[in-house]
């Protein structure tokens, strides 16, 4: 049988502190050469209700367990200014409607396990690399968090970071006044600790030991004026930082390499609404990956006032790994919908 399985019934079994551990283990694992993903593929298209349709996919196995993952989304795309950076506003048939899809298998048999929805697996999944990042590279008595974001993946970043950080303190800003207020007194109730907002982006980096950008920005959010020693910065997409803070921190470092850069496909007439993604200089370049840092501890964080720089870029596994995590615990629980693993097999061979 194939479980179904939507964000609620993933929200209600997943464990933080497991979903770090596995994003770790499977870092941990492709390090070995036990692990392995695709490069995320972005088809782009014009389109009648936005910028441009995207269709995005991401694949990527384990061994351990032996799962693999597909995810895919569908958007329609719009640039919108929003204080001076323009951001990406998404959605499915109509705003505030979104499809993310994950498909996961037995590698064992080919057998298709699961089809989840992606928006919960999502967040986490990439709070808890940010999370096994501060780990490696963070200083260990980081303890103030600055956040420039205030939406679910600022949340995630605030709670997965916790996990690993002895964080007394967080500093958020967002444009909307409203919306940093309200993830003030959320996280504050949530984590118990003292949250508080900011007037600009250069006071949430001011003192901070860790700065985290959680924005749809396609420009600049964080200014390299603002690195000070000692400082561990994490985006959740490159454009959010400026080329001057990836030249003059001491380290910088990726969750994946330039060999598995993203690749983005699509005719001439959609060029111009890609040009405002804004590349980053540093795509072109390898630096250090995540699992590197965890394979060999000398290669991460080499003093305590060094500045590092990391690039939480995506791959697959990650969604076999807390995918996978998720189907077990649904399972243990007799959570999800089954429905019969014969609408998904044929007797014609393809």
């Amino acid at each position: 049988m194939v479980v179904l399985i939507d964000n609620e019934i993933a929200k209600k079994v997943l464990d933080r502190r497991e979903v770090i551990d596995s994003i770790e283990t499977a870092f941990r694992q492709l390090g070995r050469g036990d692990a392995t993903f695709l490069s995320r593929t972005d088809i782009v298209s014009p389109t009648t209700m936005g910028d441009y349709f995207a269709w995005g996919s991401m694949v990527g196995a384990t061994i351990d367990p032996p799962r693999l993952a597909l995810r895919f989304k569908s958007d329609i795309i719009k640039y919108v200014d929003k204080g001076g950076h323009f951001a990406e506003e998404k959605f499915n048939e109509s705003p505030g409607k979104f499809m993310g899809v994950i498909l996961l298998f037995d590698t064992r048999n080919g057998a298709l396990l699961a089809i989840m929805n992606d928006g919960v697996i999502q967040h986490e999944r990439v709070g808890a690399t940010a999370a096994v990042a501060c780990k490696y590279l963070s200083n260990e008595d980081s303890s103030i968090l600055g956040i420039i974001g205030s939406g679910g993946m600022a949340q995630s970043y605030a709670t997965n970071i916790l996990e690993v950080r002895g964080i007394e303190e967080i500093k958020v800003y967002s444009p909307t006044e409203k919306n940093r207020k309200i993830f003030a007194e959320k996280m504050s109730d949530e984590l118990n600790i003292e949250v508080n907002t900011m007037e600009s982006p250069e006071g949430v980096a001011k003192g901070s030991d860790i700065v985290a950008t959680c924005t749809a920005s396609q420009t600049p959010v964080f200014s390299q004026e603002w690195i000070e020693p000692g400082m561990t910065i994490i985006d959740v997409r490159s454009t959010e930082i400026d080329n001057g803070t990836i030249e003059n921190v001491d380290r910088v470092f990726s969750t994946t390499n330039k060999n598995h850069k993203a690749e983005i496909i699509g005719g001439g007439k959609i060029d111009k609404y890609q040009s405002k993604r804004g590349k980053r200089g540093f795509v072109e370049t390898e630096y250090p990956t995540l699992s590197e840092i965890i394979c060999k501890r000398e290669i991460g964080r080499k003093g305590k006032n060094e500045s590092i720089y990391y690039h939480n870029r995506s791959a697959g596994i990650q969604f076999a790994a807390v995918g996978g995590l998720v189907y077990e615990r649904v399972k243990e629980q007799e959570l999800g919908e089954e429905i019969p693993s014969e609408w998904f097999q044929q007797s014609i061979r393809n």
